[in-house]
């Protein structure tokens, strides 16, 4: 058996039943919970084939976990969220215009147990077999709902990914059990990871919808979602300008430069070309910026900028699109929908808050 499922701890809550301390329970509160993961999660097997887990082990398992998810959430009822193999994602794969939707899970070896174990959680618990939209919409739709009624402490999200962290209200972290409320507009931050070689990066995390809006700048790897394929020189110029840029740019508020030189120094800012806009940027790009509506223009303003100096094409036809569909497209794809079955989920906030 499984000892440890992403934090926690399954032998011992299974040993210690009487003895996990849990918070206290709000009446009427529902977990939400990430089925998806946890199916993959107890199902997963050893590549070499060693491992003794029985289906009834791994059923065991996903038991264990459900009641520690429903108690860490200080919930009184439970709700499973599942995206079946037949679920048409809520038409993210039609949506997708810069890169293929999800493309790089095509040759991923799934549990051979992983289809039967969905349809077992979906009949052993309250919960949704999600053919219209992903699990994800129908976790963040049901949040959305209890916000709007002025019942945001009745529901609470269970999931260990991290772009359901743009949807406000609480969660429950899976590995430590901690509940927190996410704010609407939220925030992000830079934090510096380092390897086990002693290698140091920086990851962008964040909450609440300026995460969403970070991740329209630096895409979704997981999903093979693009984000902005790069930021235009122009604008790198601004936000990261090297020692020749910023002589440059000197040089053309010198009153005393003259014609010559300073054609010469805009030519050295005209050569600057794009890159990839990564977490550091991303966070420097929208990090002071104070909500919504301001993150809707600037965002969208760089989408128009890379086109019209560089153009989108269609992954699949190779055909030239215009800037505002791959834009929208990548809002389509990210998105975690308040409405489940509404493909232009994203698009109706829009207009809401611009």
């Amino acid at each position: 058996m499984t000892p440890h499922f992403e934090g926690i701890d399954l032998d011992g809550l299974a040993h210690e039943a009487d003895t996990v301390s849990y918070p206290p329970v709000v009446p009427g509160r529902t977990v939400h919970i990430d089925a998806d993961f946890l199916a993959y999660m107890v199902t997963a097997e050893k590549a070499d084939g060693s491992d003794e887990k029985t289906f009834e082990d791994m059923q065991h398992n996903a038991e264990i976990a459900v009641e520690a998810l429903r108690g860490l959430g200080a919930a009184e009822r439970v709700h499973l969220h599942l995206t079946p193999s037949s679920s048409n994602k809520g038409g993210r794969y039609d949506q997708a215009i810069i890169k293929e939707y999800q493309a790089n899970r095509k040759d991923k070896q799934k549990p051979r147990h992983l289809n039967i174990m969905r349809k077992w959680l979906a009949d052993r618990f309250p919960g949704t077999l999600h053919e219209k939209c992903e699990a994800d919409d129908g976790m963040a739709a049901a949040q959305y709902a209890a916000i709007e009624d002025g019942a945001s402490h009745l529901s609470i999200i269970a999931s260990k990914d991290k772009d359901l962290r743009m949807v406000p209200g609480f969660h429950v972290d899976w590995d430590t059990g901690a509940i927190t409320e996410c704010s609407e507009f939220g925030s992000i931050k830079l934090v510096e990871r380092v390897s086990a070689s002693g290698t140091k990066t920086k990851k962008l995390v964040g909450e609440g919808q300026k995460y969403f809006w970070a991740q329209m700048l630096t895409g979704d790897p997981a999903d093979n979602i693009s984000g902005l394929p790069a930021l235009p020189g122009v604008i790198l110029n601004r936000v990261k300008p090297t020692k020749a840029v910023e002589k440059a740019q000197a040089t053309l508020k010198d009153p005393d430069a003259g014609e010559a030189t300073k054609m010469k120094a805009q030519a050295k800012l005209d050569q600057r070309k794009a890159a990839a806009c990564g977490p550091v940027l991303a966070h420097d790009l929208i990090a002071s910026l104070p909500d919504n509506k301001s993150c809707f223009h600037a965002v969208k303003a760089l989408y128009r900028l890379y086109g019209e100096q560089s153009g989108y094409t269609h992954w699949l036809t190779g055909k030239p699109v215009h800037w505002g569909q791959v834009f929208a497209s990548e809002g389509q794809l990210l998105w975690m929908r308040k409405q489940p079955h509404n493909e232009n989920d994203v698009l109706n906030w829009w207009r809401a808050i611009a």
